[in-house]
């Protein structure tokens, strides 16, 4: 039914489009917004077996340009793609059905913001830490819930949270399933979340339903823990073990923030990093000056200069001026004096894009920076780079996957489209881009 509905609706803007001649002479397409009901794959072809590029969250929209054998055809980061048009509504809000009860208590299933209103665009009011219990005041809107935590009022993605019990805040579970491998247990849902534990292959887990990174929440010891979801099975069907890993043959000290890289070439899917002073072990193989690590589980890739048999001292790594250009040096000798927090400051590096490898660039690292402290020290510093731009010579800055930019000062902070990593969000540093002599604003 809901298939049959949304090709109707795809149909009838074709239809229109090709009567009143918007549409060109060439292949005859159109758009029309759908929105996702639930978590939902987004796949290279119409096929569950073909590969998953990403996902759409419960209550995101996108533009849809077709429908066909219960698959929906969507762009999806500018490329061709498709969904399940099973979970799938037309139009850009969810389903009356979303609606939540007034007054119903609910608890936060990860750490997440309280914002003003509902969407990434709205400032934040306050940081919720996971298991937070809270009370939603009967209103929805696209994929976010509007509730009360204490004194405040504002809006959550309705994903992070379920429904609270009287289990010191738990959320509620909704079934269990059976590891089919020995699993890293994290505190969140990140890949270096710190570590809560290991579940043994075998063991049987209470999961709540919430899943983000590739992994799946559950509960753990009595406390909130996530696990790789594929390596979870419900006891129905047969599940594949995890392959066998590569034997270890000892363990490196991270000396630098490092890329946790999928293989070792420049196809590499970036996952992530690993933070300086990190322990990891290595399998003893190297590629393309590239080490292989097994890391949370899985064989993973960083660059081989960055290992080292010591652990690299706490001091201040706080970024060379060489090759910096002239306001670059301002702003590196700006945070050092007055932001001695920041230890770790990138300067001139190889890079696909100008920035770094001119001297334009800095990126200044937050320490801890999944903390509240972390959120609103690197909140702190880039709205005092923004303070104090016209005389350190910045350009633009970037934190938290909003940017800052001279030329369009009168916007504020904008909102940026999401790249993947936290690394290159901008939520693990600062970014601070120059202007050098000679230049005009980009």
């Amino acid at each position: 039914m809901r298939s049959t509905l949304i090709r109707a609706v795809l149909v009838a803007v074709l239809t229109i489009a090709t009567t009143i001649g918007l549409l060109g002479s060439g292949a005859a397409t159109a758009s029309t917004p759908v929105t996702a009901t639930t978590e939902l794959n987004v796949r290279a072809k119409p096929s569950t077996s073909a590969k998953i590029l990403g996902s759409l969250h419960r209550g995101q929209t996108v533009k849809a340009s077709a429908e066909s054998g219960g698959w929906t055809t969507i762009t999806f980061k500018g490329a061709k793609a498709y969904v399940s048009s099973r979970y799938l509504t037309g139009g850009d809000d969810l389903p009356d059905s979303d609606d939540v009860d007034k007054g119903a208590a609910k608890v936060t299933t990860t750490q997440v913001n309280l914002r003003e209103g509902p969407s990434l665009t709205d400032d934040v009011i306050v940081v919720l830490d996971q298991g937070t219990r809270v009370t939603t005041t009967g209103k929805t809107a696209k994929g976010w819930t509007e509730v009360t935590a204490g004194s405040r009022k504002g809006w959550v993605s309705s994903q992070y949270l379920t429904a609270a019990t009287s289990n010191g805040g738990l959320p509620k579970p909704i079934g269990t399933r059976k590891t089919t491998a020995d699993l890293n247990v994290r505190a969140t849902s990140a890949e270096d979340g710190k570590l809560l534990g290991l579940a043994r292959k075998g063991t049987t887990v209470s999961i709540t339903g919430a899943t983000d990174n590739a992994r799946a929440q559950i509960i753990f010891e009595d406390t909130v823990g996530w696990v790789l979801a594929k390596y979870l099975t419900n006891g129905d069907t047969d599940q594949p073990s995890a392959p066998p890993l590569p034997a270890v043959t000892g363990t490196r000290y991270a000396t630098a923030d490092l890329t946790i890289r999928t293989t070792s070439g420049a196809d590499f899917e970036d996952l992530g990093d690993i933070p300086k002073g990190t322990k990891i072990s290595i399998t003893g193989k190297t590629e393309n000056a590239r080490a292989q690590i097994i890391w949370d589980g899985a064989v993973r890739w960083v660059t081989a200069q960055y290992l080292s048999k010591t652990k690299p001292t706490s001091g201040s790594t706080a970024g060379s001026t060489k090759g910096l250009k002239p306001n670059g040096v301002k702003v590196l000798e700006a945070v050092r004096k007055n932001w001695p927090q920041i230890k770790t400051i990138g300067t001139v590096r190889p890079d696909a894009l100008p920035d770094h490898p001119s001297g334009r660039a800095l990126d200044l690292m937050i320490p801890d920076y999944k903390s509240k402290a972390g959120k609103q020290l690197g909140y702190d510093l880039s709205r005092w780079l923004r303070a104090h731009h016209s005389e350190l010579g910045i350009n633009y800055i970037i934190w938290d996957q909003h940017i800052w930019n001279v030329q369009r000062d009168s916007q504020g902070w904008r909102s940026m489209a999401g790249r993947g990593s936290d690394s290159a969000n901008h939520k693990n540093h600062v970014h601070v881009t120059v202007l050098a002599k000679g230049y005009a604003p980009i």
